[in-house]
């Protein structure tokens, strides 16, 4: 069976729109639903996990000079890439806290826009969360 030469033109005009569609969805979508998950920290000697829930509350585990804390707290998203996390945050080496004792982080999403990360500093080489894609 032979597809007419419009299924195909049609197929090939749409099947890029529909990808660039989708990914562009997944690259732009800073939502808390985008952004929640558990994110790893590896700096400094340090170890963190940090888990965002979509109710905007977080749990948070540090690991530093054999002790190890933990805390609970609440996250906002501020602007599209902003995120505030109240002042039970675990201040990790290197980042800097507002003066209300609150943590400023940045989301920003790496290998086209797909993986997110939380950068706690502007300058490179600053504490930053990956986003652990595999639950396990």
């Amino acid at each position: 069976m032979r597809i007419p030469k419009s299924v195909r033109i049609s197929a090939l005009i749409l099947l890029p729109v529909a990808v660039f569609w989708t990914w562009y969805m997944v690259a732009a979508d800073y939502g808390y639903g985008a952004v929640s998950g558990t994110y790893v920290l590896r700096h400094d000697g340090e170890q963190s996990t940090l888990i965002l829930k979509k109710d905007r509350s977080f749990q948070q585990v540090l690991s530093r000079q054999g002790k190890t804390d933990s805390v609970q707290g609440r996250w906002r998203r501020v602007g599209e890439g902003g995120v505030v996390f109240s002042k039970e945050f675990l201040k990790l080496t290197g980042q800097e806290v507002r003066t209300d004792g609150e943590a400023d982080g940045e989301v920003k999403k790496q290998c086209l826009g797909l993986f997110p990360s939380i950068n706690f500093d502007p300058n490179p080489g600053g504490p930053t969360f990956h986003k652990r894609l595999i639950p396990w």
